[in-house]
């Protein structure tokens, strides 16, 4: 973990506590382990989630789709540029991409898109740094962070084979 802002790795762990927090209500609820969060420069939050997908029969109910949704609602703005995306996995490509839009320059995720898969959730077969290097401007991204964590939540709450989404 080496991010090149000036975010001291301290708040980087405070962030993610957060969205680890949120998740374990979204699993107690009988949603899939993850969670992600929208955090200002300063520390703040913006916004939080945990995945939907179960709750809303909705394939496109990700923590971190559902983070930026509340994000620009707070703000008002689709353009959430100068804020750090948190999530407590690797983003998919369908997360990567709306972070992308959103305007998000800096994502800290902690579990990895392998531990993902071993958990039987699907990543589409594309690692977050193979899409990032395809966009314009670029996005950096902080894996590892309370990985352990985040991944025992994923081993600990692995998707059933039959599951869908």
């Amino acid at each position: 973990m080496n991010p090149s802002c000036n975010i001291d790795s301290k708040l980087l762990r405070q962030w993610m506590k957060s969205v680890l927090a949120v998740t374990v209500e979204g699993v107690a609820r009988g949603e899939h382990p993850f969670g992600a969060g929208v955090f200002r420069d300063d520390g703040s939050q913006v916004a939080i989630a945990h995945n939907e997908v179960a709750s809303r029969n909705d394939p496109t109910a990700h923590a971190e789709v559902l983070a930026l949704s509340r994000a620009g609602k707070r703000l008002h703005s689709p353009d959430l540029s100068g804020t750090w995306l948190v999530s407590s996995g690797e983003p998919c490509p369908m997360c990567l991409s709306a972070i992308a839009l959103s305007g998000i320059q800096n994502v800290v995720f902690g579990a990895s898109a392998g531990t993902i898969e071993a958990a039987n959730f699907g990543t589409l077969g594309l690692p977050a740094a193979e899409l990032e290097s395809h966009l314009k401007p670029s996005i950096e991204l902080i894996g590892g962070v309370l990985e352990y964590d985040c991944s025992a939540l994923l081993i600990n709450h692995r998707k059933k084979e039959t599951q869908d989404g």
